[in-house]
């Protein structure tokens, strides 16, 4: 009897056994699985397939590496989305941007991730009031001084006025976080925060740090024919936990033409654009390098350069506003970088910048950009009036296809403001354009690789034969860079 026993236990353990082996792949999987998120673009009844599509390309112009991690609601369209520790336990939450149909504005909805069941909670959506979601941009910083992770957003409303927003997050006694308001400005001018220099106690985390103050600029409505601005200042009140209005004061600004006032004033974007195209100088630097501004509107595209470096920026979207403009940007070899460029017009030939970087946790929110810019004159400053380049002999060249060779077997070829450099041991191609700097002709030679720069040279052109000179082109005219001229001979034209 126990023989008989010993085998049946024996033959049950070996199928338990095998049983096991069988499901092995079942048995070691997670009972618990999480969604992936994904980006909803709702259909909207009664829309036409242009509207349907513009809605979807709002959805996803700005994703970059950020996806959303929460379950989004089936009227949520998914824009932008910011990784951040809300609660301070040590686990990544998120603040999603989404636009709710049929509701024009924007919501930021934040979410805790709960490290129980590795899932996250939304919280209670924030209505911005911004309505335009290309110019939204929002990001964590210590404006407090209390290094509280403030969440700071702005961006423009439908009536083209500029929105600046500070929440302070809280935690509950029961862990819950909640976000309550403390500054909500509108201006149609720009609103910024204006960064302090803060103490090497507050860096080290020794003390808190001061607070920064936040400015805003509106134009004032009894000066028609002026730029006079009111400007408001803000400041924390530490009792009553919220910023209010500090000081109050009218700018005066200069009087402008007529014609460029209706311009302005217009709400065509376009035209506004192409008062800005051209080259800008910054006429209050601080450091020793000068700063340029190149604005092709035509190539939809903002060119930033100074001695070492130059980024070339494409303009995504432009709002007009009184007396400025609100432009989105995208690096062109960086997509996921973007700039907000506010433009303010100071006078006929004077504008000032205020750019925002999309970075979603600032240290600071200064640029370097930031300044007054002057509009380069292409004549001597004293004509103030800009030079026609297309008078110049080799604006000729560089329409028609024209073929150059050089002593050292260095071939040129220019058309239709194209060119290609063809050396010995490389090829460089890329845009060409003319200019006259002090009555000087200038060829610009800019290479379409990634990271290179542009190059000026001095040209002059005499029947069948080209000088090239490389300078330096600055607001004091030229300099010659050192290298010695190459001499091109015409091979042929067609």
């Amino acid at each position: 009897m126990k023989k008989i026993l010993f085998i049946l236990m024996t033959v049950l353990l070996i199928a338990v056994l095998v049983l096991l082996y069988a499901f092995r792949d079942e048995l070691t999987q997670s009972t618990e699985s999480r969604p992936a998120a994904r980006t909803i673009i709702p259909v909207v009844p009664g829309k036409t397939t242009e509207q349907t599509a513009a809605v979807s390309e709002t959805a996803i112009y700005d994703e970059s590496q950020i996806q959303p991690l929460i379950k989004l609601e089936a009227d949520e369209t998914f824009l932008q989305a910011l990784n951040i520790d809300l609660d301070k336990d040590g686990l990544q939450d998120q603040i999603c941007a989404v636009r709710k149909l049929p509701e024009p504005y924007i919501y930021l909805v934040p979410a805790i991730q709960r490290s129980s069941a590795s899932e996250y909670v939304r919280l209670e959506p924030i209505k911005t009031g911004i309505t335009q979601s290309r110019t939204l941009l929002f990001y964590i910083l210590d404006v407090i001084g209390n290094r509280s992770n403030a969440l700071v957003f702005s961006g423009m409303t439908a009536e083209n006025h500029q929105l600046l927003a500070i929440y302070l997050p809280s935690i509950g006694q029961d862990g819950t976080v909640s976000f309550t308001p403390v500054a909500d400005l509108r201006a149609d001018g720009p609103i910024n925060i204006r960064e302090i220099q803060r103490s090497d106690a507050y860096e080290l985390g020794l003390t808190t740090g001061e607070s920064y103050p936040v400015v805003s600029y509106n134009s004032d409505p009894e000066a028609q024919q002026t730029l006079d601005q009111i400007e408001r200042i803000y400041r924390w009140d530490n009792n009553l936990k919220r910023y209010i209005l500090s000081s109050e004061s009218k700018i005066p600004g200069k009087k402008i033409e007529s014609n460029l006032i209706r311009q302005l004033q217009g709400g065509d974007i376009t035209s506004f654009m192409q008062f800005l195209s051209g080259l800008w100088y910054i006429s209050n630097s601080s450091g020793n390098t000068t700063r340029y501004l190149f604005i092709n509107p035509d190539e939809k595209e903002i060119i930033f350069h100074n001695t070492n470096t130059e980024e070339v920026y494409s303009i995504e979207s432009g709002v007009p506003r009184r007396y400025g403009a609100y432009l989105t940007s995208r690096n062109r070899s960086i997509s996921s970088i973007r700039r907000m460029i506010d433009i303010e017009v100071t006078s006929i030939d004077e504008i000032k910048i205020k750019i925002q970087e999309d970075v979603k946790l600032k240290i600071g929110v200064a640029s370097d950009w930031d300044g007054q810019y002057r509009k380069m004159s292409t004549r001597p400053a004293e004509t103030g009036t800009p030079y026609n380049t297309e008078t110049l002999p080799l604006n000729k060249v560089l329409v028609s296809k024209t073929q150059w060779t050089a002593e050292d077997k260095t071939q040129l070829t220019i058309e239709n403001f194209r060119y290609t450099l063809q050396r010995e041991d490389r090829t460089e191609t890329g845009i060409c354009a003319v200019l006259k700097v002090r009555d000087t002709q200038v060829l610009q030679f800019k290479p379409e690789q990634t990271g290179s720069r542009s190059t000026f040279f001095q040209a002059e052109l005499k029947d069948n034969i080209l000088l090239l000179t490389e300078v330096q082109v600055s607001i004091h005219g030229l300099n010659v860079t050192g290298s010695a001229g190459q001499v091109f001979t015409r091979s042929n034209t067609q």
